[in-house]
């Protein structure tokens, strides 16, 4: 469980709402297009400083998947049971295994990328190349903390 309080935005009626949890195609306010957009920004900054580029296979799993750690709050997740089929729901895929697997070829190519130029990406911070799990959970960590970061920016 996280300290940090959750992120929420004030629209103009006054009523907070949830940054990540709705669909694209429910016509969003406003005020959720800019969380969303601000949200996916914070994404794209953190795959990319860790060697994960927008054409990687993979890419957008790993961004819903950041989407449904950050919106559970909760780093107790269960990937086969929690994550995947959420993300296999989405995008119209009957099997768990497709995503895994991207997912999985994501992470390697930019770990082994490091191996062959070390210092070219983040991906230095751990030991050995980190399993799905704890690389999704680490990178949500670090979208929510930019997103907090960023928050109290605008507040100030």
């Amino acid at each position: 469980m996280r300290n940090d309080s959750k992120l929420s935005v004030k629209t103009s009626t006054g009523k907070s709402l949830f940054l990540f949890g709705y669909d694209m195609t429910m016509k969003p306010s406003g005020e959720e297009l800019v969380a969303y957009c601000e949200f996916l920004r914070c994404c794209t900054t953190v795959l990319n400083e860790f060697g994960i580029h927008i054409g990687t296979n993979g890419y957008s799993y790993l961004i819903e998947a950041i989407k449904i750690i950050i919106d559970r709050e909760r780093y107790d997740v269960r990937m086969k049971t929690d994550v995947y089929p959420l993300i296999a729901a989405k995008q119209g895929i009957r099997r768990n295994d497709p995503i895994e697997h991207s997912i999985r070829n994501a992470i390697t190519t930019a770990y082994n990328d490091n191996l062959k130029s070390p210092g070219c990406n983040r991906m230095s911070i751990f030991v050995k190349k980190p399993t799905n799990k704890n690389f999704i959970i680490f990178a949500s960590d670090e979208v929510f903390r930019t997103l907090c970061r960023n928050m109290l920016e605008w507040a100030s």
